[in-house]
């Protein structure tokens, strides 16, 4: 897309002043150039906006066939479409994530583990045995209302609670 809002440039290559003197087939080659050059460097550095740049490359390219010069002499077109098309059609890759670096866990007293010991598990965080009600949320402080009752398997929601 890039290539073509340049092509489209370099083959009117003449003064400003003339182009504005021309009339419209002169100054939509610029406004054309111009907006297919933005859509391409979008699509190159948001390429999660690839369908929707791909798409406006496109009719841009074909308005440029028939407003300024013929698209830049077919190839501008061309090269417009061919772009829109790859743009609409790329499927961005993910990047893989990055690994943390951190510092190793040192043990109580600060001593580092003996080589080829594997070091001991976290500990859980809340030891108490898990209820049956767990998972169930609980009025906050202040509340009159009794907490929900933990749902039963095999049944559907009470239809009478409100």
């Amino acid at each position: 897309m890039i290539l073509a809002g340049v092509e489209m440039v370099l083959v009117t290559r003449i003064p400003v002043e003339l182009m504005l003197h021309l009339g419209i087939g002169a100054v939509s080659t610029l406004v054309f150039s111009g907006m297919l050059v933005v859509l391409g460097l979008v699509t190159w550095f948001t390429p999660n906006q690839h369908v929707i740049t791909g798409s406006f490359a496109g009719f841009i390219a074909l308005g440029a066939l028939i407003l300024s010069n013929l698209g830049g002499l077919v190839v501008g077109t061309l090269l417009a479409l061919v772009g829109g098309g790859m743009a609409f059609a790329w499927r961005p890759v993910a990047r893989p994530p990055r690994r943390r670096r951190g510092r190793r866990r040192r043990h109580h007293g600060g001593q580092e583990p003996p080589s080829g010991s594997e070091p001991s598990p976290t500990p859980d965080p809340d030891p108490r045995p898990a209820e049956a009600g767990a998972g169930v949320a609980a009025p906050g402080p202040g509340s009159d209302r009794p907490p929900d009752p933990a749902p039963r398997p095999g049944r559907g929601p009470d239809p009478t609670a409100s």
